[in-house]
């Protein structure tokens, strides 16, 4: 198993939800964790799960589940308890924390129980228990956000314009017709936030900003 990455200082006591449909391992949870950790541990059922979950902290057992359903039940929490995925695929855990980044924990079905001991007294402590697969993942991600957010900046308002034009499916020529220019001007224009962005085409320049092409300034000729 790959070394995980933690944030945070490990605590005794605490009080630990696990949702799951699996009664047995409901009950090895709450035996192990009230003999190893003297945590008190609820169950709940994944199907009935209310908005406001008791306890310090949120474990969800991912087994026999799908990732659409996993995902509905994590936005019907209300995230004001740390949330932790148990008994989780690689694949399934990327997908849902990409969905759900305040995700804070994550731990894979080969888990031994003293890895999830400590995962548990880090997360109740206000840290992170991720795979270092999916943390550098994540940090991957928040490196891109900081890149898109440094381009938006970079372009001029014109560019912004045509950029978002172009998401609108409309031709260089449709562009140019639609802001007065020649097609030529158009195609610079496009060449040059290319380049800034560091998109191999408009469509994908279109796709990485995607949520950041409403801009409220009036742009200028």
């Amino acid at each position: 198993m790959d070394a995980d990455l933690t944030r945070g200082e490990t605590s005794a006591g605490g009080r630990v939800t696990l949702l799951t449909h699996n009664e047995l391992l409901g009950l090895f949870f709450r035996r192990f964790l009230d003999e190893q950790a003297q945590l008190k541990v609820a169950l709940a059922s994944l199907a009935e799960t209310p908005a406001t979950v008791g306890g310090d902290l949120i474990l969800v057992d991912a087994g026999q589940s799908e990732t659409g359903q996993l995902s509905s039940l994590i936005e019907r929490i209300d995230g004001k308890q740390p949330i932790a995925l148990v008994n989780i695929v690689p694949e399934q855990a990327m997908t849902l924390v990409d969905r759900h980044p305040w995700i804070r924990g994550v731990f894979y079905p080969q888990a031994t129980p003293e890895h999830l001991l400590s995962g548990i007294r880090t997360l109740l402590a206000g840290g992170d228990w991720l795979p270092r697969m999916l943390m550098e993942r994540l940090l991957g991600q928040l490196r891109r956000m900081r890149q898109l957010a440094e381009s938006k900046a970079s372009l001029t308002l014109r560019e912004r314009e045509i950029l978002s034009l172009a998401s609108k499916g409309l031709s260089n020529a449709e562009i140019a017709e639609r802001l007065c220019l020649s097609p030529h001007t158009i195609k610079s224009h496009i060449h040059n936030l290319l380049r800034k962005i560091g998109a191999s085409n408009r469509a994908e320049a279109a796709y990485l900003l995607r949520s950041r092409l409403d801009w409220a300034e009036p742009c200028k000729a």
